[in-house]
């Protein structure tokens, strides 16, 4: 088990997962530990699904057929602003080329480019996804601030614990997808998926790690 600055340091987004599911008490102590991150007034306001087996083949294979098929995305929320500030979009274009150039794939390869795309629809391969949404009547950008706490959690939980996962706005991208898939689900907006497992021994493209800036950019001292 890696200590907290060890996971922190060493998370990355894995795309390339063994055909295993983790246990489901280790799941649910991954959980419960997350649900102990803060939130305004204690008021919790996350809504977690753990889609697996059956489901997650289901789900898998609609979320394929649906790319397959040119589905057009129709999320509850917008991720980003539209478009991107320059400096966000400088890093935005780095991280895209980055990740082609590690797997080889060059600028006129398009079927190459066509299953990279597809492997999000695949979830990766993941044997299982955490999808995290809240209450509609409770959306605001603070409950998302919240989410986003137990969702930090939730990955570096597993990176402490030699799994791996990989926060993805594609499922949010098609919340009808989804509440077809997640029973009783009909409120919730939908936030964001979580493919996670066990990451593939020697997986080229789980070495993939995208540079950070250097924290004289984005960190001040006001004394």
């Amino acid at each position: 088990m890696l200590d907290i600055f060890s996971a922190i340091n060493t998370r990355n987004s894995i795309r390339e997962y063994e055909n295993t599911e983790i246990p489901m008490e280790e799941i649910e102590r991954i959980v419960r530990t997350a649900g102990q991150a803060p939130s305004s007034k204690n008021t919790q306001p996350w809504k977690l699904f753990l889609v697996r087996g059956q489901a997650m083949e289901a789900m898998r294979n609609d979320f394929l057929q649906g790319f397959d098929e040119g589905m057009k995305p129709h999320p509850d929320f917008a991720y980003s602003p539209n478009p991107l500030p320059a400096p966000s979009l400088k890093l935005a274009r780095e991280c895209g080329i980055g990740i082609f150039q590690h797997k080889g794939i060059g600028r006129e390869d398009k079927d190459k480019r066509h299953l990279h795309n597809r492997e999000n629809f695949a979830f990766f391969g993941a044997p299982h996804i955490f999808v995290l949404g809240v209450d509609k009547d409770n959306f605001t950008h603070g409950t998302v601030m919240d989410c986003g706490f137990v969702l930090n959690n939730i990955m570096n939980l597993l990176t402490a614990q030699g799994y791996g996962s990989c926060p993805q706005y594609t499922p949010a991208a098609y919340p009808d997808l989804l509440r077809k898939h997640i029973p009783n689900s009909e409120n919730i907006l939908m936030i964001t998926g979580l493919p996670f497992g066990t990451p593939k021994k020697d997986s080229h493209v789980n070495k993939y790690q995208p540079a950070r800036l250097p924290i004289e950019e984005w960190f001040s001292v006001v004394e």
